[in-house]
């Protein structure tokens, strides 16, 4: 599958409706009636806890007002995960994926009611929790990119599982070693929705998607029209020829480039006074050149080039060929500024750090010779490869994803 902008003369804003990104920041369409079920519940809760007050209980709000408060939140967080469960079925063709909902939204369902009856069996609760936590970090290893609301059940069945594993007995012991189990689940968790993010195909519901920290503007899925491959050619030549002498790191920082220490395989060295001059993709202009460490020194890969403001898209000039792309979800750190890596699923940045929602469009241009894409993204084993001068791993021709 081809993921392809569409050509625009005229630069209109986007929103962020108008990308297509990694699902581990958003909740898919897909999942949308489970977000409606557990949104009724919330609301259920609310009313609940107002009647409460009233002092007018009887039947089942009886039993429920009787429980203490971390039973009752028990209650929320086993009904909480059912009723998602049972909102995903409607979202998917009849596959054993359905029937897995259908199977955790009746045990969970039947574990909040046994809360209320007093009557929770503790073991086969732990072991529903730990077969619907596990099963979802499994599916993560396989391949499956992780999801907002998949995320966001597994910490309310981790909750539910912090509860019922509590001993019943007191004991340092036995109180470490269940505090120990529910970490360990956690980053079980954790681990398996990052495999999942950057190994995944999608899986079963999505199909390919950009991936973490990635966007990529929605377009027609078509091959370049021969004005758009004769357009892209033009612009590569002249590229390549303008940013020639830049092979000379030294040459770069005359111009006004921050190559300080180069270093790993793709160093941007951007250029300040190239970021705001109302120059968009200007060869003699790319406001980024990319460099990597190479064993004879550094050595020039390409430029990159950067829209001025949030949401303006880059001229497609080549089509298909040109495919312009965000980032959403990166992090910065402060001191000293630099990109510190991405969002986690758990919607966190490692610290001293902080989130950037969303990024300008950019577009990377590989001069280096063979490089097996012009435009867009070059492969990490190449590169490698190219660097230390061995032979080169073969690479299908095929329209660039701009990752």
């Amino acid at each position: 599958m081809k993921i392809v902008a569409l050509h625009s003369d005229d630069l209109v804003v986007r929103t962020a409706d108008d990308y297509l990104g990694s699902p581990m920041y958003s909740v898919i369409g897909e999942h949308r009636f489970a977000v409606a079920l557990a949104a009724l519940l919330v609301v259920a809760a609310w009313i609940i806890r107002r009647r409460s007050r009233s002092g007018k209980h009887s039947g089942v709000h009886q039993r429920y007002v009787e429980l203490s408060t971390v039973d009752r939140f028990l209650v929320w967080m086993l009904a909480l995960g059912g009723a998602i469960h049972f909102g995903l079925v409607p979202g998917h063709e009849l596959s054993w994926w359905s029937a897995g909902y259908v199977s955790v939204g009746l045990a969970e369902t039947y574990l909040a009611r046994a809360v209320l009856t007093q009557s929770l069996p503790r073991r086969r609760t732990i072991l529903v929790l730990l077969v619907s936590i596990f099963g979802y970090a499994i599916t993560g290893l396989a391949g499956t990119v992780p999801d907002q609301l998949g995320i966001a059940t597994k910490l309310f069945e981790l909750a539910a599982l912090a509860v019922v594993v509590q001993p019943q007995r007191s004991g340092r012991l036995r109180g470490l070693g269940s505090s120990a189990a529910v970490v360990s689940t956690a980053l079980v968790i954790g681990i398996g929705a990052w495999v999942g993010a950057f190994s995944g195909d999608g899986g079963h519901h999505v199909g390919e998607s950009a991936g973490p920290g990635t966007l990529i503007p929605r377009g027609e899925d078509r091959e370049p029209d021969e004005h758009e491959i004769a357009a892209a050619e033009t612009l590569y030549r002249q590229i390549s020829a303008a940013v020639a002498r830049y092979e000379d790191p030294d040459a770069a920082a005359a111009d006004g480039y921050l190559v300080g220490q180069i270093a790993g395989l793709e160093y941007h060295a951007a250029n300040p006074a190239h970021k705001a001059d109302g120059r968009i993709l200007d060869p003699n202009r790319p406001e980024n050149l990319i460099y990597a460490a190479g064993p004879n020194g550094p050595v020039l890969l390409g430029v990159m080039y950067e829209m001025e403001e949030i949401g303006e898209p880059g001229p497609a000039i080549g089509g298909p060929l040109t495919v312009w792309h965000g980032h959403d979800h990166v992090c910065f750190s402060l001191t000293p500024p630099a990109l510190a890596g991405l969002t986690s699923p758990f919607g966190v940045c490692p610290a001293g750090s902080v989130t950037v929602p969303m990024t300008g469009e950019m577009l990377h241009v590989w001069t280096v010779p063979g490089a097996p894409e012009k435009f867009g993204h070059m492969e990490e084993d190449w590169l490698q490869a190219y660097l230390k001068g061995g032979p080169l791993p073969d690479q299908a021709q095929e329209t660039p994803r701009s990752e």
